[in-house]
């Protein structure tokens, strides 16, 4: 059976809501991503929607490569059936499409601090997103509900290898695993 190989990218990137969430939780990573192209290609997630302003902000395209200060990050991939891949490449495509009817869910992060889950219509923070995508399509099982996953619990996700633990700047620079 064929197989391809998604990324998730996990990052605390220094932004001041990078720095409340990492203040507050003390976790290593503060935002996740999703890649289907490697880590040369685009990564998805629910983040600012402009560069020096937090809000607006839902589902955007990141790529490594637009990062210049140093992040720290650790990508993982997750190989996955031909089947999955192209179920997660719908969903996204669906999705991105309808980008402007998504909305970043600032409530459901401050539930998500509190153990609380909750889950509003076109709502996601991005781990939540991250994590709800990849259970849809079946990708993975979830140790706990997309809307209690934080970044940093991507960590202990059974079948996620880490490839680069470092600066986000130095993953295209680094030779493949």
């Amino acid at each position: 059976m064929a197989e391809r190989t998604i990324h998730i990218l996990l990052t605390r990137s220094g932004t001041w809501f990078s720095r409340l969430i990492h203040f507050a939780t003390r976790d290593s990573y503060t935002h996740a991503s999703i890649g289907l192209d490697g880590p040369d290609g685009l990564f998805y997630s629910f983040a600012r929607k402009y560069r020096y302003l937090a809000l607006p902000a839902g589902l955007v395209e990141e790529q490594v490569t637009v990062y210049r200060r140093a992040v720290p990050c650790c990508l993982y991939e997750l190989k996955v059936s031909e089947e999955t891949y192209f179920r997660l490449r719908q969903k996204l495509r669906s999705m991105y499409v309808q980008r402007e009817e998504y909305h970043y869910s600032v409530l459901g992060v401050f539930a998500c601090y509190f153990n609380l889950s909750l889950q509003r219509r076109h709502h996601y923070f991005c781990s939540q997103f991250v994590a709800g995508l990849l259970e849809d399509c079946g990708a993975v099982e979830l140790p706990k509900p997309p809307t209690l996953l934080r970044p940093a619990d991507f960590c202990t996700v059974q079948g996620l290898r880490p490839v680069h633990q470092g600066l986000l700047e130095d993953i295209l620079t680094q030779p493949a695993a």
